[in-house]
């Protein structure tokens, strides 16, 4: 599990809408959205997906609220 791959799916979310489609479409049943991320080569806590987010933010100078 890792920061980097978090970074990596937050960057293919904001890039890929085929995949993004795919993701938000599965977003009802919590645990079939996770297989499917980590099937797609995604491994990372939610906690990783935090820090990731962090570090987008800054990529992109937001500020979070």
């Amino acid at each position: 599990m890792s920061v980097e791959s978090a970074i990596a799916y937050i960057k293919r979310m904001r890039e890929d809408q085929d995949f993004r489609r795919v993701v938000n479409n599965n977003s009802e049943d919590e645990a079939a959205n996770w297989a499917l991320v980590k099937d797609a080569g995604y491994d990372f806590t939610m906690t990783e997906f935090k820090q990731a987010q962090d570090v987008i933010y800054k990529e992109h100078g937001i500020t979070p609220m």
